[in-house]
């Protein structure tokens, strides 16, 4: 197994690699666990500058809420990011698309007045937005696969399917996959040689360990499970529902 993969491989940006990550495995293997933890590396590593935010995009409503309180809209997560690294989004599944095209707006408008932010998004149960044709692919998330990266953002297409859309292969600059549906094992050694059955057979050797494929050097890596901390403390800390009727009014 190799070092444990550091946050800055995972949702760093380097303004000349593709901007998209894909990562993916069945329920259960690891996977949220594993990228909730790298958030919170991340969000607390000087490797990211201070003007760097996370976002997480979970329709599936599950998995961050220890980074930071859920919102379930943009218009406050984005108050939010201007003093915070994270924000976790829970968008109702009849608005979700418009969301999704709101906060890749804003992501955009932000970098492109200060040429020192950056960001990186987390777009979890990406088939949900992404089908298999490049016309299935909304036009919001396009412009962040083509344009985001010279911006310096960041995107990761998350599933527990692998995606089944060869355009997103085009954009991506690595593969981060956890134990594998079956289906998916042809389409997998078709696209890129990757010999899904002995991947998984060594990934049933420890559980939750993974593998990370980098798509521009076409080198495969083995790592051990992340390490839980033993207190899973919270980026965004909750704020209390009394303190403003508590506090003086007077002061």
């Amino acid at each position: 197994m190799s070092e444990p993969l550091n946050p800055e491989t995972l949702f760093g940006s380097t303004r000349t690699s593709p901007a998209v990550r894909q990562v993916y495995g069945v329920s259960g293997t690891g996977k949220t666990v594993f990228l909730c933890e790298s958030l919170r590396k991340a969000c607390r590593s000087k490797k990211f500058g201070p003007k760097h935010r996370f976002v997480v995009f979970d329709v599936k409503h599950d998995g961050y809420e220890t980074l930071a309180p859920p919102v379930s809209n943009v218009a406050t997560a984005i108050q939010q990011l201007d003093k915070q690294k994270i924000s976790v989004i829970h968008p109702s599944m009849d608005e979700a698309d418009d969301a999704l095209d709101d906060i890749i707006s804003w992501l955009f408008d932000v970098s492109d007045y200060d040429e020192d932010f950056s960001a990186t998004l987390i777009l979890e149960e990406s088939s949900t937005f992404i089908g298999s044709s490049v016309g299935s692919i909304p036009p919001s998330v396009k412009r962040f696969a083509t344009q985001g990266r010279s911006k310096g953002l960041t995107l990761l297409l998350v599933n527990q399917r692998a995606l089944s859309n060869k355009w997103c292969d085009t954009q991506s600059s690595s593969i981060t996959c956890f134990r594998m549906a079956i289906p998916d094992r042809k389409m997998l050694l078709d696209r890129w040689g990757i010999r899904s059955e002995d991947i998984d057979m060594r990934l049933k050797e420890k559980k939750f360990s993974f593998a990370h494929f980098d798509l521009e050097s076409l080198s495969l890596s083995y790592f051990d499970p992340i390490q839980l901390p033993k207190l899973r403390l919270p980026v965004v800390k909750e704020k209390s529902r009394y303190s403003g009727l508590l506090r003086n009014p007077f002061l």
